[in-house]
């Protein structure tokens, strides 16, 4: 499937403003139990429940993530000759079989099975590259607000594939906002140069500021309902990292994505994900 298409279907795809307001879905935080821990330590689940995230945590070495980092810059690459921007890797792990084989990487995936459980759905895989001196920001937002989806339960493991940090627009995260349920967000202005369509104003009432600075190579895991955003990398320096949208396998889509979820452990009780095949 070509990367174009890709894009073309998440935007056919999205729910529209009216839905989003009047889409039956449960919005709410769904803690882990610090018992079921295996990979993460109690600790770890425990700040995760009242934090909504966790990092950093190392999930490739420096070898492997400059091995990668060839394959992003290949792809990157190819979009941009094919008229795409930084912004349109979308799912490529339909199409390239190097970024399908990552979502099974135990190392990200253990962790992410001590937070929702045994059955997993990677849904999505999306490539955030801000180039240097980018103008565009990505407001404050829920991810939980934007997606169709029966209820709230996906975990965001976000992969540095560069260096991140507070020079080069490092995502910056709410922690705690994720248990205050759906958050009201506002339409974006043509001024704020937002990437997303809304935003949320006001954060610092929904709990601590805290900045995702990651070497390359490590991950952060964030919840769908935490309050996050990053601002324009104004410096000289590209920032990408791969995101991975892991959820519990019992949630179902409320519009046509299913099709591109993956089975990646355990089962899918409701048969509703397609389970694509690895691209060759």
């Amino acid at each position: 499937m070509a990367r174009a298409t890709l894009f073309d279907r998440i935007q056919k795809t999205l729910a529209t403003d009216e839905e989003l307001v009047t889409m039956e879905r449960e919005l709410k935080f769904h803690p882990a139990g610090p018992d079921v821990a295996n990979t993460l330590t109690a600790k770890q689940v425990t700040d995760f429940n009242r934090d909504g995230c966790l990092l950093p945590i190392r999930a490739y070495d420096d070898h492997e993530i400059a091995a990668h980092r060839r394959v992003f810059d290949e792809l990157l690459a190819d979009t941009l000759e094919s008229g795409g921007d930084s912004y349109s890797l979308i799912d490529p792990h339909l199409s390239d079989g190097r970024t399908y084989d990552m979502m099974f990487e135990p190392r990200i995936v253990d962790c992410v099975k001590d937070l929702i459980g045994p059955n997993i759905i990677c849904w999505s895989t999306h490539y955030f590259c801000k180039p240097a001196r980018e103008s565009k920001r990505v407001s404050w937002h829920q991810d939980a607000y934007y997606w169709p989806m029966t209820h709230s339960r996906t975990v965001t493991a976000w992969l540095a594939i560069d260096d991140v940090d507070r020079e080069n627009a490092c995502m910056q995260l709410v922690a705690g906002s994720h248990l205050h349920g759906r958050i009201e967000h506002r339409p974006t202005r043509a001024e704020e140069q937002n990437v997303l369509r809304f935003t949320v104003d006001g954060v610092e009432a929904y709990g601590k500021i805290i900045h995702d600075e990651l070497k390359a190579g490590e991950m952060s895991l964030h919840a769908d309902l935490l309050l996050h955003g990053s601002e324009p990398n104004t410096s000289d320096r590209r920032r990408c990292g791969l995101t991975f949208r892991y959820v519990d396998a019992s949630v179902q889509n409320l519009k046509d994505w299913h099709k591109f979820g993956v089975l990646i452990c355990g089962e899918d009780p409701n048969n509703h994900w397609a389970n694509p095949p690895r691209p060759v």
